[in-house]
């Protein structure tokens, strides 16, 4: 599927990057800036063939960042690092190939170029996360990846991975709500939940048309997930709804989303893309449109999923970055539109937004992808790729300081 990286990926997000001026600074949106914020590039230690950080990112239980970076060519590997933002140390904490040798579950020229989930803590101790591969795989839905998927856990102490779940699904997305680890997998959004205390697994097809894939999987700390489904309604249009998992596993709630689908159809809409989990167990996301949601627990009735209008206060933008502030008071993140890349900060539970300019100097073919991670000092880490000198694009993650 080219998950953010080549094919429909590329060009839903890459269409006006690629040729912007050298200089990417803009101008603010409507109305005066809370405050530019301070962006710097980090430099992220390299391998061959490393070309990408896909919204692979995570913290530790001690304030430590990780990072998915993923490979280029078939038959490459992914890598996890970490970095220590207290010292700015990097660890290369292992290959997904590697690591699949070790486990004994490799097959005879099996690769998995991808860790495209996030990188998260559960009430364990230890991060879960996905890797993929995209070998074989029709972006119309109709032949899964020759490699398929792994789920994974790693002691974050002493780097010791453990193989936990093979699976024939691209398992793009993870998420942990309560004792449970959620995995999302494309072709037709096929959800599966690992229960962390016993090692049981479940899975469920949700259901998703012409090779639609969303960029994450929702949960709670009530151990409910959320999953998209798009279809077709009895008129042949295009139709979405977001279809609520219990704790027992069982579907609570399938809710209208009007919003959620696209112009630009199934096979270029990223879906989910955003996501924000707040203090009080509410969550906020947006769509691939720059649409946000807001999941409120109502008890024993389904989950709310209410529509809060547009995150960028002039309307439709790509905004795959969230990041909370305030204690919950408010959200902000970077968005892209007409080729501009902004920080919005939008203050809750009102819609009035500020929006300051990013300023990336002279980098060229620019993409920033989805985040939502910040240090102990609520610095935001955003991460994507560049070109690179010589041809191909090499990883970019830049740390974002907005003084809120």
């Amino acid at each position: 599927m080219s998950i953010g990286s080549t094919v429909h990926g590329r060009r839903a997000i890459l269409r006006g990057l690629v040729g912007l001026p050298a200089s990417l600074a803009v101008g603010p949106a409507a109305g005066a800036p809370r405050r530019v914020p301070a962006v710097e590039e980090l430099a992220v230690p390299g391998f061959p063939d490393a070309n990408a950080i896909w919204g692979a990112t995570g913290r530790d239980t001690h304030g430590r960042l990780w990072f998915g970076v993923s490979a280029k060519r078939p038959g490459g590997s992914a890598h996890l690092l970490r970095l220590d933002p207290a010292t700015g140390r990097w660890t290369d904490a292992g290959a997904v190939n590697d690591q699949l040798g070790r486990a004994g579950v490799r097959r005879d020229g099996e690769a998995q170029v991808k860790i495209h989930s996030r990188i998260l803590p559960a009430p364990d101790g230890r991060l879960y996360f996905t890797s993929m591969d995209e070998d074989g795989e029709h972006e119309d839905g109709s032949m899964l990846p020759r490699w398929g998927s792994h789920l994974w856990r790693i002691d974050p102490a002493t780097l010791a991975w453990e193989h936990l779940l093979s699976a024939p699904e691209g398992l793009v997305a993870a998420a942990v709500g309560g004792p449970f680890v959620f995995s999302l997998g494309y072709f037709g959004h096929v959800l599966y939940r690992l229960d962390t205390r016993s090692g049981e697994v479940r899975r469920a097809i949700v259901g998703a048309e012409a090779g639609h894939a969303c960029r994450n999987v929702l949960a709670d700390v009530r151990g409910h997930a959320f999953v998209p489904r798009l279809g077709r309604s009895a008129t042949g249009a295009s139709e979405a709804h977001l279809v609520e998992f219990d704790a027992r596993f069982d579907v609570r709630a399938a809710t209208p989303m009007p919003r959620y689908p696209t112009a630009s159809g199934p096979t270029a809409n990223h879906g989910i893309v955003g996501v924000a989990s707040m203090p009080d167990g509410r969550s906020y996301f947006t769509t691939h449109d720059g649409w946000l949601h807001e999941l409120v627990p109502q008890g024993a009735l389904p989950t709310a999923v209410v529509d809060r209008g547009s995150f960028h206060p002039e309307g439709v933008a790509y905004a795959p970055s969230l990041f909370v502030r305030d204690n919950g008071r408010a959200l902000v993140g970077i968005t892209q539109r007409d080729g501009r890349f902004e920080w919005v900060r939008r203050a809750l539970p009102s819609a009035r937004s500020d929006v300051a300019p990013i300023d990336l100097g002279t980098r060229k073919e620019v993409l920033l992808y989805g985040s939502m991670t910040t240090d102990h000092a609520g610095r935001c880490y955003v991460a994507g790729w560049q070109a690179a000198d010589g041809g191909g694009h090499r990883p970019l993650l830049v740390r974002v300081a907005d003084g809120g």
